[in-house]
């Protein structure tokens, strides 16, 4: 990948929907260049998909929390499991020390949190330690490091 291909990902991750044309005019090549690299970065894999990015105001569930979690290895597949099968989850990443899974989840309130995550987890065989922690404020987030 060289730098054009970084400004096309650039600007399609702040809008996936620009013109090919404006995209070309401002990468200073023609849009059938433009088409061509993309064309080129999915095929590779370095384009996975194209999404939205929906403002969370709009919706109920605004509540984002982390839980960092320790589990015996023999439970590891049980917790992943229900992890999986919750849509309040949002990420799910396996980590070194002081736990092993940080899990991203968004809810309406604590009372879902708790209901739906916190005990459903906590109630599972070799889950030893669940720590929540609730986000106030949302600061930066970025999906693309070039």
């Amino acid at each position: 990948m060289d730098a054009t291909d970084h400004a096309i990902l650039d600007a399609l991750m702040s809008d996936a929907k620009v013109p090919l044309a404006d995209l070309g005019k401002r990468l200073s090549i023609a849009p059938s260049t433009v088409f061509k690299r993309i064309e080129r970065l999915k095929q590779e894999g370095v384009i996975a998909r194209f999404t939205i990015a929906v403002n969370p105001e709009f919706f109920p569930r605004r509540l984002v929390s982390f839980l960092s979690i320790k589990v015996d290895p023999e439970a590891a597949d049980d917790l992943i499991t229900l992890l999986r099968e919750r849509q309040i989850v949002r990420e799910v990443f396996e980590v070194l020390e002081p736990n092993d899974y940080l899990v991203k989840a968004v809810t309406s309130d604590i009372s879902e949190l708790k209901n739906e995550l916190i005990h459903p987890i906590s109630a599972l065989p070799g889950v030893r330690e669940v720590n929540t922690i609730l986000a106030v404020r949302k600061i930066k987030e970025q999906t693309y490091v070039g």
